[in-house]
């Protein structure tokens, strides 16, 4: 990929992503400012959402790049560390999972915390059969790298992940 493709990927990515997280904010699929949404890039590395700014006012610029261990690469502010460990394991085990999106939004967060599954009632609820894994092994935050080598482990199994006890995360190849 030529220097201007790449920055133009960047740019793009930012504002998809950003706009991503606005329109969750709008939609009321978050949780103020603990949920974290990434896209990986051709390099290797990924753009995250920094710390600390509440979706209704997330801009392009509040995106932060982050390599494979966390430093950031570009962009003012920090990541917040259970995004770290989630999106960088996912990213690494899976390349193909180009987007991960983790939220805890309320009602699915309910479902979550509930015994219950979503069941094919609709035919709005027929596009998510055989797509939603239910991860049972809720151990509080993930703040090492081990939590985040498992919960990878389990999205390899089903592109959404009801964390019971905990929230959403999804993966994609687009935002």
């Amino acid at each position: 990929m030529n220097p201007q493709n790449i920055i133009e990927e960047r740019r793009q990515a930012r504002v998809n992503l950003s706009a991503a997280l606005r329109l969750a904010a709008r939609f009321d699929l978050h949780e103020g400012i603990d949920n974290h949404f990434s896209i990986m890039l051709s390099d290797g590395s990924f753009l995250v959402n920094r710390w600390g700014v509440h979706w209704s006012l997330i801009r392009a610029s509040d995106i932060l790049q982050v390599d494979g261990k966390g430093a950031v690469i570009d962009g003012r502010g920090e990541v917040e560390r259970t995004a770290l460990v989630i999106h960088a394991a996912i990213h690494r085990a899976y390349p193909h999972a180009r987007v991960v999106l983790h939220t805890h939004m309320p009602y699915a967060t309910a479902i979550a915390c509930s015994r219950q599954e979503i069941e094919p009632i609709s035919q709005n609820a027929l596009r998510f059969v055989g797509r939603i894994f239910y991860d049972e092994e809720y151990r509080g935050l993930a703040n090492d790298d081990a939590e985040g080598r498992r919960i990878a482990d389990v999205v390899q199994t089903q592109p959404i992940v009801f964390m019971r006890h905990h929230g959403i995360l999804v993966t994609a190849q687009t935002v």
